[in-house]
């Protein structure tokens, strides 16, 4: 939930600022004494990894435009949650390691803001150990085609995996008859590289190391464009397109009638046969019929609900912000829930996502919100 309790939202920035590598800015308005020492002492009491002293800033008051977010005791809490871990105050410290386990209290008269600095106990020998394994790892590392696995875009990678696993691939990321397509046309290209590798192998032109690694790791290709195939002609039979998608589908096969009456328009004036091709014409019609008609499918995924719910929850934090006037400690202790909704937020929009996104109609992107919940019906005699 993104309903966070003050403990809660405190652990939640903390860790937050234990991942960064980098020096950071974080506002602790709304933040009281019982929260600000559950974050100091959650981001501060071990030492942090990275490969470099940091500095950690927290704004903790300023003049009479922003006072009331803060209260007039919050750098003390800061100091004494601080203090209470080891960590000693000097006005002179900065972003060097002598100053591990140091922070500073600082007004800058320019921005008219208080801030307390941090600057952390660092772990570098953990940092250049991580940076090592990571090193090391990368350099046993399965490469295909000059490539990490997880670097091979969708159709390498469905070329090179089984059949098996091929049928996983495609049920798991790519749901939607437009995925499906995407993936397909790749797949055609991956196979048209492959029959252009054959040619000059044929003609004694030898392969780069990585075209001669990628081609003799391919498994079943013809196999798979046709299991593809198969499943969108299944799609498009079985009604499970989107409106955006059949009218899409509708608007490609009508092209393609055109230029088969065009094909055989052309025969019929060079004295050729047209069977095949007004057979064809007949195929197509009889696709784009069928679609018309077709009841389109409306695809949910399980995030749905809460991705609705979070957006909301922005657009009422984005309303709090633009409000003018002074905010009352409620509303400012909500817009400090504003970083962990966004980060929920697109953690979950990521977790939606397949190969191909960008191959959905913007028509099927808009989040429809999801039927309501039924209750449990009433036992009876209740």
């Amino acid at each position: 939930t993104t309903d966070l309790n003050p403990r809660e939202m405190a652990l939640a920035l903390a860790k937050e600022i234990r991942a960064e590598q980098d020096d950071q800015d974080h506002d602790l308005a709304g933040y009281g004494a019982s929260a600000i020492s559950d974050l100091m002492a959650a981001a501060f009491k071990d030492p942090i990894v990275a490969p470099k002293m940091l500095r950690i800033s927290f704004t903790v008051g300023g003049g009479k435009k922003v006072r009331q977010k803060y209260g007039d005791d919050m750098p003390k809490y800061c100091r004494d949650a601080l203090r209470a871990i080891g960590f000693e105050e000097d006005r002179g410290a900065c972003a060097v390691m002598e100053c591990a386990g140091m922070y500073k209290y600082q007004h800058n008269t320019d921005t008219d803001l208080k801030a307390i600095h941090v600057f952390p106990r660092i772990d570098t020998a953990a940092a250049a150990a991580q940076a090592a394994a990571g090193e090391e790892e990368e350099d046993d590392e399965i490469k295909i085609g000059g490539m990490k696995l997880d670097e091979l875009p969708p159709a390498h990678l469905c070329t090179i995996v089984s059949i098996e696993t091929f049928g996983r691939l495609v049920a798991a990321q790519c749901p939607s008859f437009s995925q499906k397509r995407a993936l397909l046309k790749a797949m055609k290209e991956m196979s048209a590289q492959f029959a252009s590798f054959e040619e000059r192998m044929t003609n004694m032109q030898a392969l780069t190391p990585e075209e001669d690694e990628l081609y003799n790791s391919a498994q079943n290709l013809p196999e798979k464009l046709s299991d593809l195939e198969k499943q969108l002609e299944g799609m498009i039979g079985g009604g499970h397109l989107t409106r955006a998608e059949m009218d899409n589908m509708i608007r490609d096969f009508s092209e393609k009638v055109l230029q088969v009456e065009e094909a055989i328009t052309k025969a019929m004036e060079a004295g050729k046969p047209v069977t095949k091709m007004e057979a064809a014409r007949k195929q197509l019609e009889e696709k784009i019929d069928h679609l018309k008609t077709a009841k389109p499918v409306v695809h949910r995924r399980k995030n749905d609900r809460e991705i609705l719910t979070l957006r909301k929850q922005l657009k009422e934090l984005e309303k709090i912000e633009s409000s003018k006037g002074m905010l009352p400690l409620e509303e400012i202790k909500k817009l400090n829930q504003k970083p962990v909704i966004i980060a929920r937020l697109a953690e979950l929009e990521e977790e939606g996502k397949g190969w191909f996104d960008d191959a959905i109609p913007e028509k099927d992107r808009v989040i429809q919100a999801p039927p309501a919940e039924k209750k449990a019906a009433a036992s009876a005699g209740g």
